[in-house]
């Protein structure tokens, strides 16, 4: 019997990847626990069910409340993902103009469309038609379209404190977040050794943390915290924090093998918490104090874990299945375009769907056509752009600068570790 139960542990639960073998170049899981988060993101926003007592539609309700945390989810693998890339790239020809070349080449032409199609094509068509409202949606986010251009939105909203009314944009808070760490981060890893890289995450984590906790008391409004650049530092951070601890061989060797126990235990902290003092309740006191700091530690392990597993392993193929990783590799576009999908679908007449079901179908006609004009826009726009990074390769020139401060040697005849180099993208949010 222990003969069987062994050979089942070693097929489904084998050991993870040794520090020689390195972290593989593209993770499947990680492209999974990607569709995860997008996933989340708009089961928060999209699905919404009558309480008909039923387990599952609990469980789904309570998923979706929670949804809201697959934002934290895309900062915590930007976090882990980019100080990844940085760290194997700094130091070399080229460093700074690859890095934010392949960046611009991957988020701007999307971002920048849809933006263009909100602000000037459809104004300019509704004012042709004599259709413009200047008291429509649109029309009221119009005059705040200067932020948007400059990716300063999140701090506009957290300036006035609240939501703008409209839903046309509002979620793209989180992408601004995001372009901002990016724009900064270069620099942060280029001048840092990994020691004092490590002790700044730490810092900004506190910092976050305490930010929050400061403006709460004085009694700012939630949304001022949620979007702030520098009150959501500590995911971006822990997500750098597992990058740098991965490439230490001291590190990787210590806590590789309790790293599925550590998520577990994350877990079992975070719903232990939320019990007493909702965590996983969007903008509650909970969640904008101490719950963006446990959820991001959570994610952090089970991006640690899964970024370690190998082949085979259980958790790597429950996290590595085709509907995850394609949800994963079209997750920007969805984001960007899930609110208008969900609008669309509403305009349909759904009352001759029974009352227990309409919610589904609202939600699954919302996903299929968000996935539909993601793999569209991917297939004109982003594909192209994405063929010019051929003009801008990762780094292989190492320059003769100052030598690299690193932690520990690599061995002789052993492969280093390389990321999961696979490009992110911007982040999804809700604002509701």
């Amino acid at each position: 019997m222990l003969t069987f139960l062994r050979r089942l542990r070693d097929r489904f639960w084998p050991a993870q990847r040794t520090f020689e073998q390195g972290l593989e170049s593209h993770s499947l899981p990680l492209d999974g626990l990607r569709g995860v988060a997008v996933l989340l993101v708009l089961m928060y926003d999209c699905l919404k069910l009558v309480n008909d007592g039923s387990p599952v539609t609990l469980l789904a309700r309570k998923t979706a409340s929670a949804g809201w945390t697959g934002v934290d989810l895309f900062f915590v693998l930007s976090g882990f993902l980019i100080t990844g890339i940085l760290l194997e790239t700094r130091g070399r020809a080229g460093y700074w103009r690859s890095f934010i070349i392949r960046r611009s080449v991957r988020i701007f032409p999307l971002y920048y469309a849809t933006l263009a199609v909100v602000f000037l094509v459809i104004p300019s068509a509704l004012w042709w038609t004599g259709g413009w409202n200047s008291s429509s949606r649109l029309a009221q986010v119009q005059g705040d379209q200067f932020y948007y251009w400059v990716y300063l939105q999140n701090w506009l909203f957290a300036a006035r404190q609240t939501w703008p009314h409209e839903r046309v944009l509002s979620h793209f808070w989180s992408l601004a977040v995001e372009e901002q760490f990016y724009l900064v981060w270069p620099f942060v890893v280029a001048w840092f050794s990994r020691r004092s890289l490590v002790r700044l995450c730490l810092a900004l984590c506190v910092t976050a943390l305490g930010l929050r906790c400061l403006l709460i008391a004085q009694g700012a409004d939630p949304v001022t915290t949620y979007v702030m650049t520098v009150t959501r530092m500590d995911s971006l951070c822990l997500g750098a924090l597992v990058a740098v601890g991965l490439r230490n061989e001291h590190v990787y060797r210590r806590c590789v093998g309790w790293l599925p126990v550590l998520t577990a235990g994350a877990l079992a902290l975070l719903v232990g918490v939320d019990v007493f003092c909702p965590v996983l309740e969007s903008q509650a006191v909970g969640s904008s104090s101490i719950g963006h700091t446990l959820i991001g530690l959570f994610f952090a392990c089970l991006i640690a874990t899964l970024a370690t597993v190998p082949r085979g392993h259980l958790l790597y193929t429950a996290a590595s299945i085709l509907p995850l990783r394609t949800l994963g590799k079209y997750s920007y576009a969805i984001y960007v375009f899930h609110r208008f999908a969900h609008e669309l679908i509403m305009r349909f007449d759904w009352s001759t769907f029974p009352e227990w079901g309409r919610g589904w179908g609202e939600f699954a006609a919302t996903l299929a056509l968000s996935v539909g004009i993601a793999k569209l826009t991917w297939a004109i726009l982003e594909q192209p752009c994405l063929s010019l990074k051929k003009y801008a390769p990762r780094p292989d020139q190492v320059m003769p600068a100052t030598p690299l401060v690193i932690d520990s040697p690599t061995p002789k005849n052993s492969a280093p570790c390389e990321s999961a180099t696979r490009d992110t993208h911007a982040t999804a949010s809700s604002s509701t």
